[in-house]
């Protein structure tokens, strides 16, 4: 269905400007565009691909890095939220993450210092502007944390989480970088597969469906980025 060896921690700070904030939050700053109607057009194909299921955890990913996965993720966790949902963005991106940015949070502690230290699931979420919206940040720097997304430590967030909320997005590294996009994938209810007009090779994206359907996660859809 078409709806529209693990190297050290080591944070490549990337500076947002505003124009690429602007794009993340399109849907909230501009509602009425034609994209931000087709956020909300792919968000009810992934309930109905879902089975409508009360409670809904979704990766979203991408054969590469620079495909728009952050953007699209927090333009669905905000459409979510525009429905009434009570939605959960997670960062999950700990090498290279960059949704604080996006809403002007803090970066840690985060999803890092709750995995490799602990810290109570309430003091790594963030509220936001939007109503409904939280977000948990990529957290601190350290090496190893990497490794944590496919833990106890993480199934136990992942579980705190659906307790409270009625939405769950992982914005996760690419599915060719590292195995963490697939390791996340399989705690959750699926994966959205986002790929970009005239930068996503065809080879990686079948390379990346792929290992999706070898790790037996469910691919709910892909979502094609024209810009």
């Amino acid at each position: 269905m078409s709806i529209y060896e693990v190297k050290p921690l080591a944070h490549r700070e990337k500076k947002l400007d505003s124009r690429s904030v602007h794009g993340c939050l399109l849907i909230h700053n501009n509602p009425a565009a034609a994209a931000s109607e087709q956020y909300r057009r792919i968000r009810n194909n992934i309930r109905i691909a879902s089975g409508k299921k009360e409670r809904l955890s979704l990766v979203i990913t991408s054969p590469s890095s620079g495909e728009g996965k952050s953007t699209s993720a927090v333009n669905l966790a905000i459409s979510f939220a525009q429905r009434g949902d009570k939605v959960l963005l997670v960062d999950a991106n700990v090498r290279n993450p960059i949704l604080n940015q996006v809403f002007g949070i803090k970066q840690w502690p985060g999803l890092s210092d709750g995995l490799a230290i602990g810290i109570e699931f309430n003091e790594i979420v963030y509220p936001t502007n939007i109503d409904g919206l939280a977000v948990i940040p990529g957290g601190s720097p350290m090496p190893g944390a990497a490794d944590l997304l496919d833990s106890q430590a993480m199934k136990e967030l992942l579980e705190r989480a659906k307790a409270e909320y009625t939405v769950i997005l992982i914005d996760s590294p690419a599915v060719l970088d590292t195995p963490d996009a697939i390791a996340l994938a399989g705690r959750c209810d699926g994966v959205v597969l986002i790929l970009r007009s005239g930068k996503t090779q065809q080879k990686n994206a079948f390379e990346a469906k792929r290992l999706l359907d070898f790790g037996k996660v469910k691919i709910l859809g892909s979502l094609l980025n024209r810009s």
